[in-house]
């Protein structure tokens, strides 16, 4: 779990880790990896959501914590539905 999840209103968000590592993701990044069942196919695994219906201005308007594995993140092209677990949000260092 992040020490720190910093992005509210922004096209971006930095995670802080407790190693003193930090990883930044873009908003559109973030929207764009969703793995709801409106953006990924739940019995295939296949890509629902064309990257290029994304805006590339999308920010993030809403975050919450789900438990202690992940953060549920809205965006201002109305997508609520998205949790992001930490294990895949923290980038191999």
């Amino acid at each position: 779990m992040p020490l720190e999840i910093v992005g509210l209103g922004k096209r971006e968000v930095r995670f802080v880790w407790d190693e003193g590592v930090e990883d930044v993701w873009t908003a559109r990044e973030l929207r764009i990896m969703c793995t709801c069942a409106n953006c990924q196919s739940e019995a295939t695994g296949e890509r629902l959501l064309d990257p290029k219906t994304v805006p590339e201005d999308i920010t993030v308007t809403d975050m919450s914590l789900v438990g202690n594995y992940g953060v549920g993140i809205h965006f201002s092209d109305g997508h609520t539905t998205g949790i992001y677990r930490f294990r895949v949000l923290k980038k191999p260092t």
